[in-house]
């Protein structure tokens, strides 16, 4: 089964090119948003089995978000997408609620390698939606 995911990522960019790496993967998109506001309500709409954050988006930041989804949705995996690459904020991104932390720019493989971490089980929806 494919693995149901969404992007929560300011830049349209980056939303497209995770998802184009993830249906290439043979994965499927559930929706995307561009603030943290909109991921928490699209998250609590489709329920993905993973999601992908950006750390800084207006309304609410990544670990905002992060908090309120795994809050509501403790076994919705989430994979931090950022810039910032220093050791402080990836324990913050931790604390919140992240699985996983991957730093931007990334390749495919780099990206798929995390996407194994936290979902071992590859392509099985917990949701049972495929």
């Amino acid at each position: 089964m494919k693995i149901r995911f969404a992007v929560i990522d300011d830049a349209a960019f980056l939303r497209e090119l995770i998802k184009n790496m993830m249906s290439n993967a043979g994965h499927l998109c559930v929706g995307e948003a561009e603030n943290g506001n909109d991921g928490i309500r699209l998250v609590d709409s489709v329920l993905p089995d993973l999601v992908f954050l950006d750390m800084v988006m207006p309304l609410r930041n990544g670990l905002e978000t992060a908090r309120a989804i795994k809050e509501a949705h403790p076994d919705i995996q989430i994979i931090g997408c950022s810039t910032i690459d220093n050791d402080a904020m990836i324990e913050k991104a931790h604390e919140a609620g992240f699985d996983a932390y991957i730093t931007k720019p990334f390749t495919k493989e780099n990206l798929l390698l995390v996407v194994s971490k936290v979902l071992p089980q590859l392509g099985e929806s917990t949701h049972g939606r495929g």
